[in-house]
């Protein structure tokens, strides 16, 4: 088995993140993924202004930029009875921004790799041992390695944590629902949050041509949208993939 000064289980931006200062600092990295990037995540696809100051550390600040996205000018909260409340966002070079998962994460997991940092995707976590020099990490295919320090990056069903004994039990009180739709006529660079019935729809244009759609709610709400029953036509017009708000 290989030694490691920090091995980190999960690629997304958190993981990939980490495994890019690790490297830069020295430290021998490796980063473990079960999926091949590039690849799409449930998410809102929007990146909060917050983020770029680490990615201008990182050095990656204008690929992002000049990566296909979408400039969020404004955020536009609909209630149940479709009355709207719109707020403008910063603007300038701190401007938030909406960019596929897809494109962002392979973006920070190729830069952590630029930095020295060891990618090992397509790699899923077996088991966990805690040993007296760090940990022994073993891999589906039979490999696997040791780091002295262990960063759990993997979701709320973190593997990492299960193997541990510290998952706690999560029931399914929300579904999420993602997909990319061509973009409507005259959506305007703006996210959308509408409260519905039996949860929330979420927009917004990731480019010129594309608009991320999420909807969440409770799993009994989804059957019912997926059979036909809903009353609920906002509900069951989105699960068929059109916009809940044009």
């Amino acid at each position: 088995m290989e030694n490691f000064d920090v091995a980190i289980v999960g690629g997304g931006p958190a993981g990939s993140v980490c495994a890019a200062f690790c490297a830069a600092a020295g430290l021998r990295t490796v980063l473990i993924e079960r999926e091949k990037f590039p690849r799409e995540k449930v998410c809102g696809d929007c990146l909060n202004p917050e983020c770029w100051p680490i990615l201008r550390r990182l050095g990656i600040d204008q690929r992002v930029r000049e990566s296909s996205h979408g400039t969020l000018a404004s955020v536009a909260f609909i209630g149940l009875r479709d009355r709207c409340i719109e707020i403008d966002l910063s603007q300038g070079e701190n401007a938030e921004i909406a960019i596929k998962r897809s494109v962002f994460d392979a973006l920070l997991l190729d830069r952590a790799h630029q930095l020295g940092a060891d990618i090992r995707e397509t790699s899923t976590l077996t088991s966990l041992q805690k040993t007296n020099g760090g940990w022994k990490l073993t891999i589906a295919d039979a490999s696997g390695c040791r780091a002295q320090v262990l960063v759990a990056a993997d979701g709320r069903n973190s593997t990492v944590a299960r193997l541990s004994g510290l998952l706690p039990h999560i029931g399914k009180e929300r579904v999420a629902l993602q997909t990319h739709i061509s973009l409507p006529r005259n959506f305007g660079n703006k996210v959308v949050l509408q409260l519905l019935p039996g949860g929330y729809s979420g927009q917004a244009p990731v480019s010129e041509k594309e608009l991320n759609l999420c909807l969440v709610g409770g799993p009994s709400r989804f059957a019912n949208c997926k059979n036909g029953r809903s009353n609920d036509s906002r509900f069951r017009h989105a699960s068929n993939g059109e916009q809940l708000r044009r």
